[in-house]
């Protein structure tokens, strides 16, 4: 027989598992909510490493759906690999680096977040945006031009969104809305110069 603590870690094991890719979908509704409720379910770090796999196979299947556009010569099956290897060894390695370069960052300027916390959010908010992603990476291939172009930064847009609702939740930040506002502006000014030095 189950008892007390193993029923209880089972319970949540099963609710982690049953309603992941509901919780990505109703995310968009309500993404205090969203996050608030991964608190509540993932507590280890071990917990924190599906979500980051999830978003590194769906980053995967987007770059490999681009990639399949553009390449089409002989290098493709060593292109293809390149692609895998990074995505599925490197990438994850990178994005727990992140994690804690941001705890760091984020502690300067006052959140009250624990390491822990700032990684959750960090990969909930990426495996919120993968439906983004994907969506945009599909509609590349049929679009061109500066059509491509507004998809891509409306994609981009909404995605920064998402991150900043969600860290800023973990973080307590007592104005959110000036968090969001400072990380659009930080991805607006590089996307205004490029823009603007090509045109030159």
């Amino acid at each position: 027989m189950i008892f007390g603590p193993q029923i209880f870690f089972m319970n949540k094991k099963l609710k982690i598992n049953k309603g992941f890719f509901t919780a990505i979908l109703s995310a968009f509704s309500d993404l205090d909510a969203s996050i608030n409720e991964q608190i509540g379910l993932r507590d280890k770090e071990s917990q924190l490493l599906p979500l980051l796999y999830f978003t590194c196979l769906i980053l995967l299947l987007s770059q490999l759906i681009e990639v399949t556009g553009q390449v089409q010569e002989d290098p493709y099956l060593s292109v293809i690999t390149a692609v895998i290897v990074s995505y599925l060894f490197f990438l994850p390695i990178f994005m727990y680096v992140l994690g804690f370069v941001l705890h760091f960052i984020l502690k300067i300027f006052g959140a009250s977040s624990s390491s822990f916390q700032t990684r959750l959010a960090l990969f909930w908010s990426l495996s919120v945006s993968t439906l983004v992603i994907l969506v945009a990476s599909i509609a590349k291939i049929f679009t061109s031009g500066s059509i491509e172009l507004v998809l891509v930064i409306l994609s981009e847009l909404i995605i920064v969104y998402i991150f900043s609702r969600i860290v800023s939740f973990v973080s307590n930040f007592k104005d959110r809305n000036l968090f969001t506002l400072i990380m659009t502006s930080l991805y607006f000014v590089p996307v205004v110069l490029i823009n603007v030095s090509s045109g030159a």
